[in-house]
């Protein structure tokens, strides 16, 4: 691998306001930074908006190797959610999602909330294949040891001369609120950390080590990374994810020391994020972004030929499984995040049809965060129904009255008002309305209006029942009987028995029309150039 060290003469470089600062020739070391997260499992090519055949692990490694064979220095990074989203997690339980990422280079990664998905038995196992360091600072795991010693609050990279090394420190932080979105069987052995709380807890003993660059690698979310890096100056850049933005081009701002930056990335693997970063020795000016970009890895984009002839050798171990027809999409079934996660979808009505009608419940109730894929227009595969319903959750019936449903819709409607949308927003059955469009949410089944002290037979997941995604109503249930049967298994059945499907959306959900903003930092530099695109 090719560093680049160059030596700048002062005068050369920057204006005179700053000559006080350094008086000796300074160095300078540059590279690049790729950032990925969110990819959920999402191994090989598949069809997405930036056209067919986007994103897969083959096309990031081609890409990162493509740029240390133009002699830049790679730094690779992932803020986690790597787990959990297509069926190759649920045959392979994320083993080769590590493997792949050992292959391409990854320097670090954090937790997200997806990587407990089933359990830390199989977190510990999947880890224990990373030859990369796996971070989370906000995490102080009880009963499994091999997870305590494997996941570290944060690292240091070196990038540059081998024997003159600038150092970069990276802490990593998990959602602080992954008691309410993971499995409560999966979570109670562990504390979950104030992020700010840990930060201040880690900073002195990383700055003690003199770094010249400070990072953040979060799977907090894009407001929670927002508040961080406005309370955090000595911060040089927040690289995030959980909430899936394509965040293009990157925020940067002015700080004391240089430049300070954050983005995400997107889902799927679909977007890399790059930094061509120069950190500067013997200088005022610490970190420069001499450009910063999104990277598509579209269709045009090379993959490596050997990582892509493994994972064809994945899917061949499980095509025969995945590939079965088991109906016909009449129209396409939307099950797209910006849609099923705030707004009444087709594929949202036409699941939790399936479930209400499988358990001969008055309504059945689902999180838009369960439904992970929408179907395409035509044959319905084995595979497309387990990227849409991914998750080991079994269907429960339960009996809620009417005060404790309209409380779980309240809390959606405060979901809804704070950001626009979140994975505990609820599709729901035929003969529900559930209308937020009067500022107070309103809720009746078959035109009547929901009675307090009224009993509800209600299908939904286990994970829900549990109170999942803060909607404790869920355990105010009178009653809960579990039917045995996974989500997956059920819509399969369910659409081999319909042969053909082309639900509509209904009017079952009225929305208020807002327009929520993505909140930016303060003091966007605007004229930071992009990376090249090839």
């Amino acid at each position: 691998m090719n560093k680049i060290l160059r030596l700048v003469f002062l005068l050369l470089v920057i204006p005179y306001s700053l000559l006080a600062f350094s008086p000796e020739p300074f160095e300078v070391v540059e590279f690049s930074i790729l950032h990925t997260s969110d990819v959920h499992a999402h191994l090989m090519a598949f069809d997405g908006p930036t056209g067919n055949g986007v994103g897969g692990y083959a096309r990031i490694k081609a890409y990162r190797d493509s740029l240390e064979a133009q002699g830049r220095e790679v730094i690779m990074l992932s803020s986690g959610d790597i787990f959990q989203g297509t069926f190759f997690y649920r045959f392979f339980q994320g083993i080769p999602d590590i493997e792949f990422m050992n292959d391409t280079g990854y320097a670090a990664m954090t937790l997200g909330n997806h990587e407990f998905d089933n359990g830390q038995a199989a977190l510990a196992e999947a880890v224990s294949y990373a030859k990369f360091p796996i971070l989370a600072a906000n995490i102080v795991f009880k009963k499994i040891p091999q997870l305590q010693a494997r996941i570290k609050p944060y690292t240091i990279v070196n990038a540059g001369p081998a024997d003159n090394p600038v150092k970069i420190a990276i802490i990593g932080f998990t959602p602080e609120n992954l008691a309410e979105i993971v499995q409560p069987l999966f979570v109670n052995d562990f504390d979950v950390r104030n992020a700010a709380d840990s930060l201040r807890q880690y900073l002195p003993e990383i700055k003690a080590q003199e770094p010249d660059m400070i990072l953040v690698l979060s799977h907090l979310g894009w407001e929670r990374e927002l508040e961080l890096f406005d309370e955090f100056p000595e911060i040089d850049g927040i690289l995030g994810g959980h909430t899936h933005l394509v965040i293009d081009p990157p925020a940067v701002v002015n700080g004391e020391h240089g430049h300070r930056f954050m983005s995400q990335p997107g889902e799927w693997g679909q977007y890399i994020t790059r930094y061509d970063i120069a950190l500067y020795r013997n200088s005022a000016r610490k970190v420069e972004v001499l450009a910063a970009g999104l990277v598509a890895m579209s269709n045009e984009k090379p993959e490596d030929a050997v990582m892509a002839q493994s994972v064809l050798k994945l899917w061949q171990q499980v095509e025969d499984k995945v590939s079965t027809v088991l109906g016909t999409a009449r129209v396409f079934l939307n099950g797209e995040r910006d849609y099923i996660r705030k707004m009444e979808t087709n594929l949202g009505n036409l699941v939790t049809d399936c479930f209400a009608d499988f358990a001969g419940a008055d309504l059945a109730l689902v999180n838009g965060g369960g439904i992970r894929s929408s179907i395409a227009t035509g044959s319905i595969t084995v595979g497309d129904c387990l990227n849409v319903l991914p998750f080991d959750n079994y269907l429960v019936k339960i009996k809620l009255t009417g005060a404790s449903l309209k409380k779980i819709f309240a809390r959606i409607a405060a979901g809804i008002s704070q950001s626009g949308g979140f994975g505990g927003f609820l599709q729901v059955s035929r003969g529900m309305l559930v209308d937020y469009s009067q500022g107070e949410v309103s809720v009746s089944l078959n035109g009547k209006e929901l009675i307090d002290d009224e009993l509800y037979t209600v299908c939904t997941t286990d994970f829900l029942a549990a109170g999942g995604d803060g909607l404790t109503g869920f355990t105010e249930a009178v009653d809960s009987e579990s039917t045995g049967k996974l989500t997956g298994d059920v819509f399969m059945k369910f659409i081999k028995a319909q042969s053909s499907v082309s639900p509509a959306t209904e009017g079952r959900i009225k929305l208020m029309q807002t327009v929520n903003k993505i909140k930016m930092p303060k003091g966007i530099i605007k004229n930071i150039p992009t990376p090249p695109r090839d």
